[in-house]
C-alpha cells in the first residue's frame, strides 16, 4: 500500500461534523439533565427565565472547568466540548440553585485511538478531523496535550484501519 494513501483518502471524504447540543433552563431545571456528547461537540445551554449560572462541578462546588451566566443580559452560553474530557462525566449546577439545579455531561471516549468520529474506524474522514483542528484544542487533540499536532496524527496513522 502506498504510504500516502491515507491523505489520498482524505481528498474524497468530507470530515463529520460536530453536533450541537441544546439545553434549555426550564424554571429550577436543566433539560435535558442528562446529555451524552462526543468529543469536539458543541453544548449550548439557553436560559428561559430568571437568573441562573452553569457552573462545571458537583455538590455545590465548582471545578473550573466551565462557569457562565444565564441571564436577561446573557441568555446563552456555549461550551465545545474539549478532547481530553473524553470517558469522562462532567458534573455541572447552577450557582443560587445548587441544591435542585443540576445535570451531568456524559463524553464518550473513542473505542479506537484515532476514530474521532466514532464509526469504529480510522481512515480518512478521522485524518479529515484532525487536519481540520491542526494546532488548536478539540476533537483531534487524541494524546490529550492540549493542540492537534504530530503525535495526534501518528496516533492516528498507527491505528489506520482504512
Amino acid at each position: 500500500m502506498n504510504r500516502f494513501a491515507p491523505c489520498l483518502a482524505l481528498l474524497a471524504v468530507s470530515p463529520v461534523l460536530a453536533a450541537e447540543i441544546v439545553v434549555q433552563q426550564v424554571n429550577l431545571l436543566f433539560v435535558p439533565a442528562v446529555v451524552t456528547v462526543n468529543p469536539g461537540d458543541t453544548i449550548r445551554w439557553v436560559r428561559t427565565g430568571g437568573t441562573h449560572t452553569v457552573t462545571s462541578g458537583s455538590d455545590c462546588t465548582a471545578n473550573g472547568l466551565f462557569n457562565a451566566p444565564l441571564s436577561a443580559s446573557f441568555p446563552s452560553f456555549t461550551w465545545v466540548v474539549p478532547a481530553s474530557t473524553a470517558g469522562t462525566t462532567i458534573p455541572y449546577f447552577c450557582i443560587p440553585h445548587c441544591f435542585v439545579q443540576f445535570g451531568s455531561i456524559v463524553v464518550n471516549a473513542p473505542a479506537i485511538p484515532g476514530d474521532l468520529d466514532g464509526n469504529s474506524r480510522v481512515d480518512g474522514a478521522d485524518l479529515g478531523i484532525l487536519l481540520s483542528g491542526w494546532g488548536a484544542t478539540g476533537a483531534g487533540d487524541i494524546d490529550n496535550d492540549g493542540s492537534v499536532g504530530g503525535s495526534d496524527l501518528g496516533i492516528l496513522l498507527a491505528s489506520w484501519t482504512g
